[in-house]
C-alpha cells in the first residue's frame, strides 16, 4: 500500500518567532541600530568556539572573501574542493586568488587530504576545506601537511555548525574559520556567516575593510525572509500531505517542467564579474544578531536528534550492496546536516520513491572544475563528477519523525528487492510441447 502523505524532506530550522522579531525589526528596530546586540552575539560564538575573535558578516561567502584576501597575495594559488558552489570559487578569484581544484573523497565528499598534499607548490597561499553536510574532513591530518610549508588554511564550515574533530570545533582548527547563519542552516538568521580566529593580524584585515561597507543589508534579507515565509508554509505537515506533496508529485512523475523546475534547488549562481560585487558590502544587522541569540540554545539539542537519525538510516541500509553510505561517527565529527548517500542509479532511485510517496532529494551541488565559467582552471576530479550524479539527500532535520525515516528506508528495500528479484519478461520459461519445433 503505497503512502502518500510524507513530511517533507527539508524544513527550515525557523520558527514563528523568527518572523516577529524581523517584523519588530522593519518597524522600530532598524530606526534605533543597536550595535550592542551584534557585540554580544560575536561574544557568545568566541564562548562557544572558544576563540579569541567572532566577527558577523552579510554572508558567509563574503568571510571566506574576506579570509583569503587576509591571508592571501595576489596572484598565489588557494587549494579548494571542487564540490562546492559557484560562489565560493568567485569569492577566490575576487580575492585575488587562484583555485586549484583538489579531487574530493567518494565515501565524504569532502576534500581529499592526499591531493592537497600533491598540489602544494612553491604559488600556494591557502589552502580552503568544505566540512560538507555536517562531516569534519580531515582539517587535523591537512593541518599537518600545510603546517610543513607554512600555509594558512580556511575552513569553510558553512554547512558544519556544531560539529567536532577530534574534540575541537570545526572551523578552529585552521588559520580562520567561517561558518553560515543562512536560512537553510540550523542557526539560522536569514543570511549571515561568521568568521572566527585567534588571529589577530587576520580579524583586524577583516574589520578594518568591514568598516567600508555600505551597501543597505535590508532588502537581502527581505527577499530571504519571503523565501522563507513561503517554504514554511509550504512544508508545513498538514498543508504538505493535503496539497503541496501531491502536486510536487504528481509534477515530478508527469515531468511538468514548469512546476518541477519553481521547486527544483538548483547550483546557486551569480553574475560574471571581476570584483567582488556591492550587494556583498553589506553589514551584519542587530535583527541577525537578535536571531542567532535565541537559537543558538537549540543547536545542540538539534543535532543529537539529526545523529539518532542518522544511526537508524545507518543500521538499515548498511547492508544494501550499491549504496556508498557516510562513515557512522560517534565523536561529534558527523551531525549529519542529511544523511548523504551516493547510487549510481540516482535518478531512478528517485522516481521509486515518489511513486512510493516519498519525498527525498537529489544532490545539487555541481563540480566546478568542470564549468565553462572556470575554463581556466579546469582539472579532471573524477570523484566530484561522480558525486554530483548519485548523490541524494535522506532527511534529518528534528522535527522529522523516526517512523518517516524508517518509512524511507523499507521503502529504499522495497526498490532493491524488486531490481533483485527477475520480471516475468525475464524468467526464464519452462519448454512445452508447442514450442518444439522438428
Amino acid at each position: 500500500m503505497f503512502n502518500f502523505s510524507p513530511n517533507p524532506k527539508n524544513r527550515l530550522y525557523t520558527n514563528l518567532n523568527s518572523y516577529l522579531t524581523f517584523l519588530n525589526y522593519i518597524l522600530v528596530g532598524r530606526l534605533w541600530p543597536d550595535s550592542k546586540k551584534i557585540d554580544l552575539f560575536e561574544q557568545v560564538l568566541c564562548e562557544r568556539f572558544k576563540t579569541d575573535y567572532a566577527v558577523c558578516v552579510y554572508q558567509c561567502r563574503l568571510g571566506i572573501y574576506l579570509a583569503i584576501k587576509a591571508l592571501i597575495k595576489p596572484g598565489q594559488e588557494v587549494i579548494l574542493s571542487p564540490y562546492t558552489i559557484v560562489d565560493v570559487i568567485n569569492m577566490v578569484i575576487f580575492a585575488g586568488g587562484r583555485p586549484v581544484f583538489a579531487d574530493i573523497e567518494i565515501e565524504t565528499c569532502n576534500i581529499s587530504a592526499a591531493e592537497v598534499k600533491r598540489l602544494i607548490n612553491p604559488n600556494t597561499g591557502a589552502v580552503l576545506i568544505t566540512h560538507l553536510h555536517g562531516l569534519a574532513a580531515e582539517a587535523h591530518h591537512i593541518k599537518e601537511i600545510c603546517d610543513r610549508y607554512n600555509i594558512p588554511i580556511i575552513e569553510d564550515a558553512a554547512q558544519s555548525f556544531g560539529v567536532q574533530e577530534q574534540g575541537k570545533p570545526v572551523g578552529t582548527i585552521g588559520d580562520v574559520g567561517v561558518l553560515s547563519l543562512e536560512m537553510h542552516k540550523n542557526l539560522p538568521t536569514f543570511l549571515g556567516g561568521v568568521v572566527v580566529s585567534n588571529r589577530q593580524d587576520v580579524i583586524e584585515k577583516i574589520r578594518s575593510e568591514l568598516k567600508e561597507f555600505s551597501h543597505p543589508p535590508l532588502p537581502g534579507i527581505t527577499q530571504k525572509v519571503k523565501k522563507g515565509l513561503i517554504h514554511d508554509i509550504a512544508s508545513l505537515p498538514i498543508l504538505f500531505q493535503l496539497l503541496t506533496y501531491p502536486i510536487l508529485r504528481f509534477s515530478y512523475l508527469n515531468n511538468v517542467e514548469f512546476i518541477n523546475s519553481k521547486v527544483r534547488r538548483k547550483p546557486q549562481e551569480s553574475k560574471p564579474a571581476k570584483e567582488l560585487p556591492d550587494i556583498y558590502k553589506s553589514q551584519f544587522t542587530s535583527l541577525q544578531a537578535s536571531l542567532g541569540l535565541s537559537q543558538i540554545k537549540n543547536v545542540d539539542r538539534n543535532i543529537k536528534t539529526r545523529i539518532e537519525y542518522a544511526h537508524i538510516y545507518y543500521e538499515g541500509l548498511k547492508n544494501i550492496h550499491g549504496l556508498i553510505l557516510p562513515p557512522l561517527c560517534n565523536d561529534g565529527s558527523n551531525t549529519y546536516l542529511w544523511f548523504p548517500v551516493l547510487y549510481s542509479h540516482r535518478d531512478d532511485l528517485l522516481k521509486f520513491m515518489f511513486e512510493q510517496g516519498r519525498d527525498i532529494a537529489a544532490g545539487h551541488f555541481t563540480s566546478t572544475a568542470d564549468s565553462p565559467r572556470f575554463e581556466e582552471f579546469y582539472r579532471d576530479c573524477p570523484n566530484a563528477k561522480q558525486v554530483e550524479k548519485e548523490l541524494l539527500y535522506l532527511p534529518t532535520y528534528p522535527s522529522y519523525s523516526r517512523r518517516e525515516v524508517e518509512k524511507n528506508i523499507e521503502v529504499i528495500h522495497k526498490y532493491f528487492a524488486a531490481k533483485a528479484t527477475p520480471t516475468i519478461e525475464n524468467k526464464p520459461r519452462r519448454l512445452e510441447i508447442a514450442d518444439l519445433r522438428f
